[in-house]
């Protein structure tokens, strides 16, 4: 019958009166989780909430502000017209000008009513033209044709009589953006046929387009956009913020309504969330321009939006983590008192049981995610590029159809992925973990979920979902069950070895009080030398285990050496137990660079090289050889000796903590283990190869995070 891991945990502590952990320290510390949790999830999520509210206000203030500008804007550009529009003596000036176009006295009062239009700076040419469209004066006095769009629509402003706006149009000369205002110009005394037409052009570059990018507080994101609809798009009026020349060019069909430009145009106003013309996520104000074809687009990217909720969050993970802690360790207490050494271990174990989920959880928020469509009507299969990736496929090598998706699947796994397809058809959603084999031989965990599709009219046309590969779960797992069992291990040896020198200090501090009443003073010295002995034991413990905890924690900064100059270090502070074994060193000057934290990387060459040492034997000629061997584009290091040898029984243990293969043999057992922590720090290996007693060792070893490639450097 199958247990779980928590009904594990309980019959163990059944079993044991001593161990029985009371119920109510577990339901204590599930409360206080439970609401130190609670309490960090509702902390986050108000402070989301609030940050999203005092962005909306921003965006509707702002594009509140810019709306009523625009509005007046273009009210303020129709009463200018108005001046001229039914204005008699402008009228009577213009049929004198047009009729006598040599009447120089006509000429420069027409100029002195523009001039003072132009002053207002926001027009940047004035054009007067005839009923046909021709221009007959222009101000600033420099040639430039009037815009074909312009003088093709004199007929119809004319025939409307009225002052017209005319929207945003590209002169077909310069290429710029324009505006203008047409203004007919009638002949009022008499009540004959319009004279001709008023041209107050506006260059959008001048006012309007800084005003409208133009945001009221400082931010890297933030923009307004002006666009309107064109038919079956929406085109963009003004130049955007992060891509250039876009005005009158940019445009999107309306079928693309994750743009918030889209949805105005289509009628939703409001705050949007959506994507802009960059892909980026952002949110958005969404407004029209009253009495005129534009609308506004207020937006910022959500990144932004959301950024001081970054720091808010780590702030409030580091609370939450340590509350829970604190709330753990409280319980811990109380439990120690009734079982230290259970506690311990327990404790622990729990610790790094938590950690690892939480390496995993972060692993999961950053892992690659890929996604699938499959169509039923023609069992098409359409793929994301990271689908390609997780597969190990090229597109090229790829039928896009569901048979042959099918067989990349792992043969054992395909039955319940068929399965999991049919409940996804019948239950409209359903999760599912397969395994696959891809095209170098590699299998590979899979894990997702998939979505039924259907039409308006609700009937099924295709299935969407994502993977995500969780292999590195898989492999988490086989890693959490290593350490434990290297944690159980590493408890039980501690404790037990630093139980003996405290066994012996007690003994002898009764035999020390027993003799100082006798006044033996030779047993006095006998005794005291033991409790130093047992002190120094222990302290040399106690080093060992803090260098042991440095490795990883205490970083040096890189330095460029040459493994000579590491190897000759690390003899230098071996050279007397060298001199006392009479052994003889030999180093291969083979040229390698290394880069990293010299005093841990001279550690490595050092315990291998006193290790040695300590087990020459009898040797009549003892040797140790020191080296590197290239092998393809990989670096391997040596420290080989002809020494005692090793029984291959016991050669994977002598990297264990506090392994003594000889307990008459100095040291507490953790030189290889230490050698071994600081390999796979630069992201090696080391191994041991011997061909049993007698017959020397060989301590192999990588470093390939800390050989230096070509033409990198860094000052020593």
């Amino acid at each position: 019958m199958a247990v779980s891991r928590h009904e594990i945990f309980v019959i163990e502590f059944a079993g044991s009166p001593r161990q029985r952990l009371p119920l109510v320290l577990i339901l204590i510390f599930v409360l206080l989780s439970a609401g130190i949790v609670s309490a960090g999830y509702l902390y986050y999520h108000g402070g989301e909430t609030s940050q999203r509210q005092e962005v909306e206000k921003q965006l509707i203030a702002v594009g509140d502000l810019k709306v009523a500008e625009l509005a007046q804007w273009r009210k303020e550009r129709l009463s200018d017209g108005g001046i001229f529009f039914r204005n008699t003596a402008f009228s009577a000036l213009v049929g004198r000008y047009f009729y006598r176009p040599d009447d120089l006295e006509a000429q420069r009062e027409l100029e002195s009513w523009l001039s003072k239009v132009l002053a207002y700076e926001q027009y940047d040419r004035a054009f007067l033209l005839d009923p046909q469209g021709i221009e007959r004066l222009s101000l600033p006095l420099r040639p430039e044709r009037i815009a074909s769009v312009i003088s093709q629509r004199t007929p119809e402003i004319l025939e409307t009589g009225a002052v017209v706006f005319q929207d945003f149009f590209r002169d077909d000369q310069d290429q710029r953006v324009y505006m203008a205002v047409l203004v007919p110009i009638l002949d009022l005394p008499d009540g004959g046929p319009p004279l001709g037409m008023l041209v107050l052009r506006i260059d959008p570059e001048q006012y309007l387009y800084p005003f409208i990018n133009r945001w009221p507080t400082p931010s890297p994101t933030a923009e307004t956009l002006l666009v309107r609809r064109d038919g079956s798009d929406v085109l963009y009026l003004n130049e955007l913020r992060f891509r250039k020349d876009t005005a009158l060019i940019l445009r999107y069909p309306l079928d693309r309504q994750e743009l918030p430009a889209v949805k105005v145009v289509l009628g939703e106003k409001g705050i949007v969330d959506g994507a802009d013309y960059r892909g980026v996520s952002v949110i958005a104000d969404l407004q029209a321009i009253p009495n005129s074809p534009w609308f506004l687009v207020a937006r910022i990217d959500a990144a932004e939006a959301f950024g001081p909720l970054v720091a808010q969050l780590w702030v409030m993970i580091f609370l939450v983590a340590a509350l829970l802690f604190c709330s753990g360790a409280g319980v811990g207490f109380v439990w120690r008192q009734q079982n230290t050494r259970f506690y311990r271990e327990r404790f622990q174990a729990s610790e790094a049981l938590r950690q690892s989920e939480a390496s995993l959880q972060r692993a999961e928020a950053i892992g690659h995610l890929g996604h699938w469509r499959l169509d039923l009507a023609n069992e098409q299969l359409s793929w994301s590029e990271e689908m390609y990736r997780l597969y190990g496929i090229r597109p090229e090598d790829f039928t896009f159809n569901y048979a042959v998706f099918t067989r990349l699947v792992h043969p054992e796994d395909r039955d319940d992925f068929d399965q999991t397809t049919l409940a996804i058809q019948k239950e409209g959603t359903a999760p599912f973990s397969y395994r696959i084999v891809r095209a170098d031989g590699e299998i590979r965990h899979l894990s997702g979920t998939g979505e039924l599709e259907r039409d308006p009219s609700g009937k099924a046309v295709g299935m969407f979902g994502t993977v995500q590969d969780v292999t590195g779960l898989h492999q988490k797992e086989r890693e959490l069950q290593e350490k434990n069992a290297e944690l159980e291990r590493f408890t039980y040896t501690i404790s037990h070895d630093l139980k003996s020198p405290l066994v012996t200090v007690k003994t002898f501090l009764g035999y020390l009080k027993e003799d100082l009443g006798n006044s033996e003073g030779e047993r006095v010295e006998q005794d005291m030398g033991y409790i130093h002995g047992a002190a120094d034991k222990m302290a040399q413990l106690l080093d060992e285990l803090l260098e042991m905890s440095r490795i990883g924690r205490v970083v040096n900064p890189p330095v460029r050496v040459e493994l000579g100059e590491l190897a000759q270090e690390a003899l230098n502070l071996v050279a007397g137990r060298i001199s006392e074994g009479g052994v003889q060193v030999q180093v291969d000057n083979q040229a390698v660079v290394l880069i990293g934290d010299r005093p841990r990387l001279v550690e490595i060459w050092q315990n291998l090289v006193e290790n040695a040492v300590k087990f020459v034997g009898n040797q009549p000629s003892p040797r140790i050889e020191i080296g590197a061997d290239r092998r393809g584009q990989e670096t391997l290091f040596y420290v080989r000796d002809n020494g005692l040898g090793i029984d291959t029984r016991f050669q994977e243990r002598v990297f264990n903590l506090f392994e003594k293969l000889d307990p008459r043999i100095e040291g507490a057992g953790l030189g290889l283990a230490m050698v071994k922590r600081i390999v796979e720090l630069y992201g090696g290996k080391i191994w041991l190869e011997s061909k049993g007693l007698g017959k020397g060792s060989c301590f192999w070893f990588t470093l390939p995070q800390a050989v230096l490639q070509a033409k990198e450097g860094v000052p020593k």
